[in-house]
Formats: C-alpha cells, sequence, structure tokens
C-alpha cells in the first residue's frame, strides 16, 4: 500500500516537471514550452502584429528616451474662429494643434512588416508630451487637447494634431471701444518637464491662417511666435515656453451705425435747440428728449461693455459729457424763456443793449430782432401784446455825453429782453458747437 502511494507521487512529479520545464525531446511526448506572448489571430494583419510588437512591455507613463537625453516637441497652430468675451476677459480660439516628437520605442524596419511605413495610435496607448496652455482659463485639464489619434512613422517620428477650443485669460483694452484693437497671447509649455527633458520648438509655419472661417466680428491683423528659456530663483532648469501672439481687430460698420449715427443726431437736436425763438417753450421738450436718448444709450452701453476700473471707452465718456452738456442747455432754455416771457419794469442796462445793437448783434444774426417794432408791427398777437410793455424813456445821458436819448421816445421794454435773450441764445449756439468740436476730437484721438 506504501508503495504504490510512492509511485502515485512519482509519477505526478514527472508530469508537473515535464509541463513546467518541458521535455527534452521538443515536445514529442505531448508537451510544451508556456507561451509569453499572445496568441496569434488566425487573420492578423502586419498594422496587428507590428502594434503587439511595439506595444510589448511599453509603459506610456515613461519619457520614451532615456533621462539624460532631450525630447524635442515641435508646436504649431492652425487657426479656425476667433472669439472675444469683453464681460469675461478671455479669447475663444479653435484651433488645431500641431504637435510632434520622436518616440525612441516606437521605431521598426517597414520591411519587416511588408512595408508598413506608419500607423495609427490612439491617443491613450502611447507617451503624450504634456503640453499645457499656461493662461488657459478653462481649467487645469489637458482635456482642452481633444482625444484624437496620433500617426507614428517607421523612424519614430510622432504627429499629433488634436482639435481643440483654446480658452485664454486676454487683457483686454476697451478704450477705444467699438473701434479697438485687442493683443492676446496663447502660452504653450510642459507642466512638469524643465528644458533638459522636454525642449519645445517653433514648427514650420507655427501659425497658419488659411483656415480661418470669417468672423462676423473680429479680424486676425496680425499673429508671430516666439520661444522663451526662463530661470527661476527656485530651480537651476531651463524652462521653456512658446507664445502665440494675436492682433484682433473689430469689425465696426454695424457700431457707426448704432452708436456713432445718433451721436451726431444728438449733436444737431442739442445745437437746434438754440435758434428756437426764445419764447418757444419747446426748447425745454426737445433737451428733454434728448437727455432721454442719451440715458436709454447708456443703458445699452452697460449691456454691451462690461464696467472695467479702468479703460473707459471714449464713446461712454462722450455719451456720459454730451448728457451733462444737455442738461445745462435745458438750464439755459429755462432762463431765456424767463428773460422773454417774463413782464419786465425795469430797461436792459445800455451797456448790455448797446453791443447787441451794433456790430455784435450783426455777428450773432440778430438783425431781425433789432429792426422789429412790436409796437408798429402789424403780426402783434394777443400773447405778444400781452407780454410785451410800452414805456416812456426819460432824457438820459452818459458820463462821456455821447449818447443822448430825447424825451418823449417810445421804446419796446420787453422787446430789449427778448434780444437778450435770443443774444444768449447765440453765444450759447456757438459755445456749444465748439464745446462738442473738442468732445469729439478728444474722444476720437
Amino acid at each position: 500500500m506504501d508503495s504504490l502511494s510512492f509511485r502515485n507521487v512519482v509519477v505526478i512529479f514527472v508530469i508537473c516537471h515535464r509541463v513546467v520545464f518541458g521535455d527534452s525531446n521538443g515536445g514529442a511526448n505531448g508537451f510544451a514550452p508556456a507561451q509569453i506572448r499572445p496568441k496569434p489571430i488566425w487573420n492578423a494583419t502586419y498594422t496587428d502584429s507590428l502594434k503587439q510588437d511595439l506595444l510589448l512591455n511599453y509603459d506610456k507613463f515613461a519619457r520614451p528616451t532615456q533621462h539624460y537625453n532631450v525630447t524635442t516637441v515641435n508646436i504649431g497652430l492652425s487657426i479656425l474662429h476667433v472669439e472675444i468675451n469683453e464681460f469675461k476677459s478671455t479669447v475663444s480660439v479653435n484651433s488645431w494643434v500641431r504637435l510632434s516628437w520622436t518616440d525612441d520605442k516606437l521605431k521598426w524596419n517597414a520591411s519587416h512588416y511588408g512595408g508598413l511605413s506608419d500607423v495609427n495610435f490612439a491617443d491613450h496607448e502611447i507617451w503624450q508630451p504634456d503640453v499645457m496652455l499656461y493662461n488657459s482659463a478653462s481649467g487645469s485639464a489637458v482635456s482642452h487637447l481633444g482625444g484624437t489619434h496620433c500617426v507614428v512613422k517607421s523612424s519614430g517620428e510622432i504627429v499629433w494634431v488634436p482639435p481643440t477650443q483654446l480658452v485664454a485669460l486676454c487683457d483686454l483694452n476697451l478704450r477705444y471701444w467699438p473701434f479697438d484693437t485687442q493683443i492676446c497671447y496663447l502660452k504653450f509649455g510642459s507642466w512638469t518637464y524643465d528644458g533638459s527633458e522636454i525642449d519645445i520648438k517653433i514648427a514650420d509655419g507655427a501659425i497658419d491662417l488659411s483656415y480661418v472661417i470669417a468672423n462676423g466680428e473680429w479680424d486676425i491683423t496680425d499673429s508671430n511666435v516666439t520661444r522663451s528659456v526662463k530661470y527661476y530663483s527656485c530651480c537651476d532648469e531651463p524652462y521653456v515656453d512658446v507664445e502665440f501672439k494675436l492682433t484682433l481687430t473689430r469689425r465696426s460698420p454695424a457700431y457707426k451705425a448704432i452708436i456713432i449715427a445718433p451721436a451726431v443726431v444728438i449733436i444737431m437736436l442739442t445745437l437746434m435747440g438754440f435758434w428756437l425763438p426764445p419764447q418757444a417753450g419747446e426748447k425745454v421738450l426737445l433737451n428733454g428728449c434728448t437727455s432721454i436718448i442719451i440715458s436709454i444709450f447708456m443703458v445699452y452701453f452697460t449691456q454691451k461693455i462690461p464696467a472695467m476700473g479702468s479703460h473707459t471707452p471714449l464713446i461712454v465718456l462722450f455719451y456720459s459729457s454730451s448728457l451733462y452738456v444737455v442738461c445745462f442747455s435745458m438750464l439755459i432754455s429755462v432762463a431765456v424763456i424767463w428773460l422773454s416771457r417774463t413782464q419786465h419794469t425795469r430797461l436792459l442796462p445800455w451797456v448790455i443793449k448797446k453791443p447787441l445793437t451794433g456790430t455784435l448783434g450783426r455777428v450773432l444774426g440778430l438783425q431781425h430782432y433789432v429792426k422789429e417794432n412790436p409796437l408798429h408791427s402789424q403780426r402783434v398777437t394777443t400773447e405778444e401784446m400781452r407780454d410785451h410793455q410800452v414805456t416812456d424813456f426819460e432824457e438820459h445821458q452818459t458820463r462821456d455825453d455821447h449818447q443822448i436819448i430825447g424825451t418823449g421816445r417810445k421804446v419796446p421794454l420787453q422787446h430789449d429782453w427778448i434780444l437778450f435773450a435770443a443774444a444768449i441764445d447765440r453765444i450759447s449756439f456757438i459755445f456749444y458747437a465748439c464745446l462738442f468740436g473738442i468732445l469729439a476730437a478728444v474722444y476720437s484721438v
């Protein structure tokens, strides 16, 4: 019984030994060595065989070269569309990021694989440089680079062109809005590797604008690329980055019709109020309507432009200044109406009346008021008869005895004050015309 058990143990041991270590007769007795390679597919292609051979024991998290060697990454950008968000101070660029580098672990002899010189790999199958947009406004993930396949050549060169939407922070200057030009930057660099491990260089034709889709608001007027190497106080290694500079100019034909044309109308309405008759109450109504129009545009600006701490748009300053100007114009109109409608009991001082009836009056275009005599005019209305008052002048003599007014001469008292009110209107017109011209010159520079 004991000898039978011993024989069974010996037989089991011999069988296990031959299974594990093989048979010296080359498997003639039915035992073969263990296979460590994947089982071949019955219809495997050269691509399948090549990928199996290349990815066997491949570590996609390790840089595919010796630690003392440098991996050179070339970067370029093909821009499709550009858009600026003024409220967030960001620029959104739809583009294709063109990256290329050499992987020493992904090289093969094309003749061993049916002349296969390149093959596609998914982005998660092989190592990729951690090139990041430094001034990204969309978080810290690398997800802004699309998950497209990489093209690997037999020489180990890898080309990766992921489509992406880059959202970068941009320092906007809206002072000349809506005729502004903005300069935005896209800064790329490796996030964890220094310049002694990954060297980022500018690819040929780094910025390609041939695919740009016409935008309704922005034009790319200039672009360039710069590569810089920086040393920080914390580390001895250099850090490399590549910066794409985009100069964007806003298309503004629509804004000329929406904003500039109303500004011209506002100026004309304000100045037209000074040419209305001094007694016309429509002066106040006209100025009130003008101030409402300006206020509406100020509300419109709050919807289109962010409330920035600096770089206030000049067009906003112009409209706000115009609102102040119209308010003061309304005060002048109220004063003119009061002077022309109030029944005055005192004479207009001769020092004021003399220039108005002389050269100054002709310059201001007051001849009509100077020649008009309300007492003998055939067009005197009931309101004018009520508003006008005629008194007798006594004989007056100035200090130099050059001006003598005879007694008994009838002088329209109210008419003199209307002449004075009309002169205020004319002077205000000239002043405001110059003021608007200065504002337009200052805010258009």
